[in-house]
């Protein structure tokens, strides 16, 4: 997706805090992955409980940093494209160009090219057509194969592209504004009741779950926000957070907790970083480093790839390294150092595989955007 800086909605100007936003966000995925794999590797002697695991296996809230930032974008360029005679054809193309054909590639490998768990022929057809995470919702197969499962919130993206350029081709500026608010609204409420109801993973539902997009179109649609609050906002989401993780003892979204308060913790940081980005200051000049806007820029394959590469590197403690180098690391090394070496390993690795693929696929695709001008008047 384009980036653009956007005091308001007029403003072409790219950020690169904004590919560092992205970094940021695979950054947390990646890591948190990667703990939950090393701490199950053979004679590793990882930590099974502890601080680390805990804060990293929060990770999960770069998912919610992805939702923001792609409402904030969406929304900006929808907007600028209003009275455009292609608008829909345009829109729908880049978005085509940008998601479908790594996507594609990666469950063409997933059933047919690698060895995995088997899947029936609804199963695939779900994946297809992006229906994946309702599936989840109510039980379905998640966890038979995470590389698979991951793929639940492109799903939930996909959706809101199919009905967001409509709403916003036909609302007002503040009847967005008020759509958007009724839309948190809502998602955190549903969270609530689908709990209350008993459904298995109801973050997993689109309308539970259109809170992070929808304050994204918030902060694309409204002036600029303080950059004071956008501190409160990461300080007290991540207290929410971690505080849920505390008392629950369990970081994951699936705990009931972690639904009704963590989500909205996860809800707070996300906006708040985004916030920071835009405001410009020593956050977003660290958002703008270097390391975390290449990862930004492929965070799309890494996010895709990020836990084939962690499992093939799994295998490779478990059965290919020399026993001697195996066991100096074990002895030399605390286990939150290692935990955290083989998360920055697993990191740089599908990094690798994001570069590949950036330079020798999906560049040459995306140049197909010249044809479907965007909103900001950028091919």
């Amino acid at each position: 997706m384009h980036q653009a800086q956007s005091h308001d909605l007029q403003s072409h100007a790219r950020v690169g805090a904004l590919d560092g936003v992205r970094g940021l966000a695979v950054l947390l995925v990646v890591m948190m992955h990667a703990m939950y794999v090393g701490n199950t590797l053979p004679g590793a002697h990882f930590l099974v409980d502890g601080a680390y695991v805990r804060l990293v296996g929060l990770g999960w809230c770069g998912v919610d940093v992805f939702f923001v930032l792609s409402g904030f974008l969406i929304t900006g360029i929808l907007v600028r494209s209003k009275g455009d005679p292609h608008y829909f054809r345009n829109f729908y193309a880049r978005r085509a160009l940008r998601i479908f054909p790594l996507y594609y590639v990666l469950l063409g490998l997933l059933f047919w090219w690698l060895q995995r768990p088997p899947t029936t022929a609804w199963e695939k057809t779900s994946y297809l057509l992006y229906l994946q995470n309702f599936r989840f919702a109510f039980g379905g197969d998640q966890h038979v194969d995470v590389a698979r499962d991951i793929t639940w919130s492109l799903a939930i993206e996909e959706q809101f592209y199919l009905l967001w350029p409509t709403v916003v081709l036909l609302a007002s500026r503040r009847g967005l504004v008020r759509i958007a608010m009724v839309m948190v609204a809502f998602s955190i409420v549903a969270r609530f009741v689908g709990v209350e109801l008993g459904v298995p993973r109801p973050y997993f539902l689109t309308f539970c779950r259109l809170d992070g997009l929808a304050v994204g179109a918030l902060l694309a649609l409204l002036p600029p926000v303080p950059r004071w609050l956008g501190w409160l906002a990461v300080t007290g989401g991540a207290g929410l957070l971690v505080g849920t993780a505390c008392v629950t003892g369990d970081s994951l979204p699936h705990h009931p907790a972690m639904q009704r308060w963590g989500l909205v913790g996860a809800l707070g940081l996300a906006s708040g970083i985004l916030v920071l980005a835009r405001a410009g200051g020593f956050e977003a000049n660290a958002l703008s480093s270097p390391w975390l806007r290449s990862l930004g820029r492929y965070s799309y394959c890494i996010y895709l790839v990020h836990f084939l590469v962690i499992e093939r590197l799994a295998v490779h403690w478990a059965t290919e390294m020399p026993e001697g180098l195996r066991q100096w690391l074990v002895t030399h090394l605390a286990p939150t150092l290692l935990l955290g070496l083989f998360g920055l390993v697993c990191l740089g690795a599908s990094w690798l595989v994001g570069l590949a693929s950036w330079h020798l696929f999906e560049r040459h695709l995306l140049s197909l955007k010249r044809f479907f001008p965007s909103g900001d008047g950028r091919a």
